[in-house]
């Protein structure tokens, strides 16, 4: 599963991180990753954190809309009415600065 957490910027570096963590004469890790691989100059690349950017719509889940397909001689086709594009889940609501 995975969670937005908002008002958080990416980091540019592990020691910038909100979930750097220090764990006294053992050193630092990641809470995430639970691992003590560091980055002082950027982030590394399997770093679990993703950037959202900014300003965005909704995100909402195609899976859901995709459930609309139909297969015809080989070839998927959906209908998709627009109330099932109002009612599809939104993932992630848009950003405020998109919502103004």
């Amino acid at each position: 599963m995975a969670v937005l957490v908002k008002g958080i910027e990416m980091p540019f570096t592990c020691l910038t991180c909100d979930f750097h963590k220090c764990a006294g004469g053992v050193g630092d890790f990641c809470s995430l990753t639970k691992r003590r691989q560091f980055r002082f100059k950027n982030r590394p690349k399997d770093c679990p954190l993703i950037e959202v950017p900014e300003p965005h719509g909704d995100l909402v889940d195609r899976d859901k809309l995709r459930s609309k397909e139909f297969i015809q001689n080989g070839d998927a086709y959906a209908v998709v009415m627009s109330r099932d594009i109002r009612n599809a889940p939104t993932v992630i609501p848009a950003s405020e600065v998109e919502e103004a």
